[in-house]
């Protein structure tokens, strides 16, 4: 026989409508009473109506995520499967099914966007990725919808969680200068991006502090983060013989490409990788930018903005995740 609300009410010595209130999260409810209502749920294995309870609540208890353009990084990334590990770990916490924007083009994505605020099928989305004067960021801001950013912005009014990228970049580059090596090459994705824009200033910024000369030929920005471009990066700077002391690699598929082909022709040259997990390639150093907990981080400052939504309250969240520097 089917379990009712009442069921989990009288196990649980509650009302129903304090069944209610737990299901929709309602702050008014104490944790003590929340955590003995869903043990009793689960228990029960009582579901709730999810359709029912969003015509009466207007909630949908589904988080929007909104990935970045390039799907082939996305899905070989390790970055993004870690952070959506962080962000399906909450959001399973507090009950929140998870729906991926989807869309080829600027245009299309737009337009799931515009179907998931404007058809209300979501609480809040969470944008994967950062870049400037995005149309995608400007119309749910338009729209007056719950949304934050994971990565930076230049409007102070708008919440994200990110790490400081500028600093990871200077830490990096001065974790090769204090070895010695001053020919670094520095191997980043687009500057489309605010992500590459700050590591890269700040790989600016530490050599300008060393009293070093930025060498262009240095420079890579790929368009594809992917093994492949690693390799390939890698295997033209040494056929042109271009003389480098150690790398710098601001994604870990590029830098799997890079050892793999340092590998191959049984070369030695530093390499220092920003990365999600402990890395299973030859480097030097990494800087572990700790994906999981910018994913754990997202949801829970997201559901507080949803929170300050529903009472007409805006604050802007900005939480910095800080990174770690870890030599091999």
């Amino acid at each position: 026989m089917r379990v009712t609300i009442k069921d989990v009410a009288e196990r649980a010595g509650v009302s129903p409508s304090t069944v209610t209130r737990v299901i929709q999260d309602k702050p008014t409810i104490s944790q003590a009473t929340k955590e003995r209502v869903r043990r009793i749920m689960k228990e029960l294995d009582y579901h709730p109506n999810l359709n029912a309870r969003s015509l009466v609540s207007s909630e949908t208890k589904v988080l929007g995520l909104v990935l970045p353009d390039d799907s082939n990084a996305f899905y070989q990334n390790s970055f993004f499967p870690t952070v959506l590990r962080g962000i399906s770990q909450i959001s399973s916490e507090y009950h929140y099914a998870l729906l991926l924007s989807t869309g080829r083009t600027e245009t299309e994505r737009l337009e799931s966007i515009s179907q998931m605020v404007r058809g209300r099928r979501v609480d809040g989305l969470i944008f994967l990725y950062a870049k400037p004067q995005d149309p995608l960021v400007q119309f749910v801001r338009e729209q007056h919808f719950p949304f934050l950013i994971l990565g930076k912005s230049t409007d102070p009014f708008t919440s994200l969680v990110d790490n400081d990228n500028r600093q990871a970049g200077a830490d990096a580059t001065h974790f090769l200068l204090s070895k010695g090596y001053k020919r670094i090459a520095f191997l980043a994705g687009s500057l489309e991006y605010f992500v590459n824009q700050d590591r890269f200033q700040g790989y600016k910024d530490a050599l300008e502090e060393a009293g070093l000369q930025m060498d262009e030929k240095l420079l890579y920005f790929a368009k594809d983060l992917l093994f492949h471009e690693g390799y390939q990066v890698m295997e033209n700077m040494l056929e042109k013989q271009i003389p480098l002391d150690a790398i710098i690699v601001t994604d870990s598929l590029l830098a799997e490409g890079v050892a793999s082909y340092l590998q191959d022709h049984q070369l030695h040259l530093p390499c220092l990788s920003f990365t999600s997990l402990p890395p299973t390639y030859d480097v030097t150093a990494y800087v572990d930018i700790q994906a999981l907990e910018l994913g754990q981080e997202c949801v829970e400052t997201l559901l507080q903005i949803i929170q300050d939504h529903k009472k007409d309250q805006q604050t802007a969240y900005q939480k910095i995740v800080d990174h770690n520097l870890l030599d091999q």
